[in-house]
């Protein structure tokens, strides 16, 4: 008899469902049918291996469960060839997204995911931006260290107005592109009189000699932390 198996079957949207199944070694007709297709339906299978491999899985050909349990099954008119990190990958759909890639490239979550172009800098996917595969050509990915400056929620208060901007900035902002960007937030006319300081520890403290710093620099200098003021110039004109 038999041993009871379970193996895990998704469409294209990757929610995965559980499957109880009786062959160690089943085809490709045989998931398919599992999945709930007839045999006339045309269904793409794919084979999402523990090894971070995937493979397309024909109706008579079978696979071994020890390699993975989870399969893609859909039906489709045709599959879409796709490359990802030198694999090629049949699809079974015209669309994809950088989410739905790394799930099924077991791209690690530290990663991200390029869309690589010929004659301009490939381009980085956000994880909801969708590739349409039906473009000329086999669509190439590949996974890449995220290289992107880091981001801080900054406070700017205009001392004159009474107002506040919170807003985020690359921590490679200088302090004067800080300063800049918050009369644009703040919706505040510039004056020639303004000053930019920094509150650290309840005490103003001027930036108006370090505007070249960026943030992270400043913040290892401790001349500022997170929260920004603009307040007006004293003394003789």
């Amino acid at each position: 008899m038999a041993t009871q198996q379970r193996i895990e079957i998704a469409g294209t949207d990757l929610v995965f469902r559980a499957v109880p199944f009786n062959d160690n070694m089943p085809s490709g007709a045989q998931l398919a049918h599992a999945a709930g297709f007839a045999p006339d339906d045309f269904v793409y299978v794919l084979h999402l291996r523990d090894d971070g491999q995937v493979e397309d899985v024909r109706s008579v050909e079978s696979v071994s469960l020890d390699e993975g349990r989870r399969f893609v099954v859909a039906e489709s008119d045709g599959s879409r060839r796709l490359a990802m990190n030198g694999q090629a990958i049949d699809w079974p759909s015209r669309f994809i997204t950088a989410a739905t890639l790394r799930k099924v490239t077991n791209v690690a979550a530290g990663k991200v995911i390029y869309l690589e172009l010929k004659d301009e800098p490939d381009r980085l996917l956000a994880e909801d931006d969708i590739v349409d595969l039906d473009e000329p050509g086999i669509e190439k990915f590949r996974e890449g260290k995220d290289d992107r400056p880091k981001e801080q929620n900054v406070q700017v208060k205009h001392l004159g107005e009474l107002e506040t901007a919170v807003f985020r900035t690359p921590e490679t902002a200088t302090l004067q592109q800080v300063w800049d960007r918050a009369y644009v937030e703040l919706d505040v006319s510039r004056d020639e009189r303004d000053i930019f300081q920094a509150e650290v520890r309840g005490q103003p403290v001027s930036l108006m000699d370090h505007l070249g710093l960026t943030l992270v620099e400043a913040q290892d200098r401790d001349l500022c932390r997170k929260k920004f003021e603009i307040a007006a110039r004293t003394g003789g004109a």
